[in-house]
């Protein structure tokens, strides 16, 4: 490669670095507009896509977070009336979790929020190119994450998206 590769690859990984702090804080804002912390916007989206969950230790695990600090969160959205919990039969270990209509109405404005920042940010790509695009991310996280095996709580959190 070059020489100065080293600085190539730093200023991608830098401004992949911003993008994605850029990406989150526009969305971040867009949140907070619903009341809605962002934990707890996380989870609310995480269960509307799963559609029902009952262990809040899988929650933890998904988010790398303690059970005390979902079982909080969850506590906080079933009071504000964005889920709701009751008992499985047979088994009083397990809740299920499910969204309720304000809560899919939170999941359905981000949905709105999402694609318009971006459809924004894409918008001077072609199909072809943003596709190149995500294989080219594809390859480097590959590589990072096969070099950095002892991450395996992104790992997990990555693949299970």
């Amino acid at each position: 490669m070059k020489e100065n590769s080293f600085e190539i690859y730093r200023s991608i990984f830098q401004k992949m670095g911003r993008i994605s702090i850029l990406h989150r804080n526009i969305f971040e804002r867009s949140v907070s507009d619903m009341e809605i912390h962002h934990s707890q916007h996380r989870l609310l989206m995480y269960i509307a896509k799963q559609g029902e969950v009952t262990s809040q230790k899988i929650l933890a695990e998904k988010f790398c977070i303690s059970p005390a600090a979902i079982a909080r969160t969850l506590k906080e959205l079933e009071t504000e009336g964005y889920i709701k919990r009751s008992s499985i039969e047979n088994d009083s270990r397990f809740n299920k979790i499910v969204i309720t209509d304000k809560g899919k109405d939170i999941v359905s404005k981000s949905y709105a929020m999402f694609k318009e920042t971006d459809e924004n940010a894409f918008a001077d790509y072609s199909d072809d190119d943003i596709e190149l695009l995500n294989q080219y991310l594809d390859k480097i996280q590959a590589r990072l994450l096969e070099k950095y095996e002892e991450y395996d709580c992104a790992r997990k959190t990555d693949e299970k998206e």
